[in-house]
């Protein structure tokens, strides 16, 4: 996880925060963090969930009040623990989630696609980056809830994201040890974040 990031949000969305209003035909930006649980899927019976961070900024438009597109920038350390081999595989990825945004009072759902990058795959310390796929695609599908909002409409909320991988990650490799990469293994994470909404 990069902490760079992390510190880059805050301070962007702290620095936009200024004469906020939530309304029609305006821009606004978030930024979350948070954790949860992450495994493979697909053709792959060992896989076991394991712990997961995630920091993630959006920046979107206003169309009415309640419709708003927005892009955004996730990067999520993931785990997955494989228990045949009793090992855990652990991914940094960079993600560029494409999202509409359907509000209605204190609710926002959101749902789009996203490429996934991976940006480094490690076990026991050793690299298994050039087995997986540098780019594969999920489907993110999110429900906020807008708990407290300040006297110029900026807003906290909590947001239940998951993330369902739409195509494979794996390359098809057979390592030393005499393991072979299943069929087709993708990505599913869930994250629970807290995070801070300001228009611009």
């Amino acid at each position: 996880m990069k902490l760079w990031m992390t510190a880059a949000i805050l301070t962007l969305c702290s620095w936009m925060s200024t004469n906020a209003q939530t309304k029609q035909d305006e821009w606004f930006t978030s930024g979350s963090i948070g954790a949860g649980m992450s495994t493979f899927v697909g053709d792959i019976e060992d896989a076991k969930s394991r712990f997961a961070l995630a920091v993630n900024a959006e920046i979107g438009y206003n169309v009415t009040d309640w419709f708003a597109p927005s892009i955004g920038l996730t990067n999520t350390y993931q785990g997955v623990g494989y228990s045949v081999i009793d090992k855990n595989l652990y991914m940094d990825i960079l993600s560029v989630p494409l999202l509409v945004n359907l509000s209605a009072g204190p609710f926002t759902l959101k749902a789009g696609i996203q490429p996934d990058f991976i940006l480094s795959a490690r076990m026991n310390g050793i690299s298994y980056t050039s087995e997986l796929k540098r780019v594969s695609f999920s489907a993110p599908l999110a429900l906020n809830w807008n708990f407290t909002t300040d006297s110029d409409g900026d807003l906290w909320f909590l947001e239940l994201r998951y993330h369902l991988g739409l195509t494979k990650m794996n390359k098809d490799i057979i390592f030393s040890n005499g393991w072979r990469t299943p069929g087709s293994i993708r990505n599913s994470v869930l994250m629970l974040t807290v995070g801070y909404k300001c228009d611009l």
